[in-house]
């Protein structure tokens, strides 16, 4: 049985998807970003980081570990919110 031969978009897809899942782990288990909400997407090949971050250090933190993982553009959305005190 003869399979078409297709250029290698399924894989590039494939690369995409895990590095989008890769990179949110990374966030998810980071010291420091605990308390934040990011979402991560990849779109045209950058990696977009969108959601709620609890300082402008997480953000800067978020942007590094996204950069330094993908090698890839960082587009951040990212809007800062404090977290609420605990009563």
């Amino acid at each position: 049985m003869l399979f078409p031969s297709y250029p290698g978009t399924a894989n590039i897809s494939a690369d995409y998807c895990g590095t989008g899942a890769a990179v949110n782990a990374l966030l998810a288990y980071t010291h420091g970003l605990e308390d934040c909400q990011i979402e991560v997407e990849i779109a045209g090949g950058n990696i977009l980081l969108n959601g709620v971050a609890s300082s402008e250090r997480a953000v800067g933190e978020a942007v590094a570990i996204a950069t330094e993982f993908a090698r890839a553009k960082v587009i951040c959305n990212l809007q800062v919110r404090p977290p609420e005190p605990s009563i």
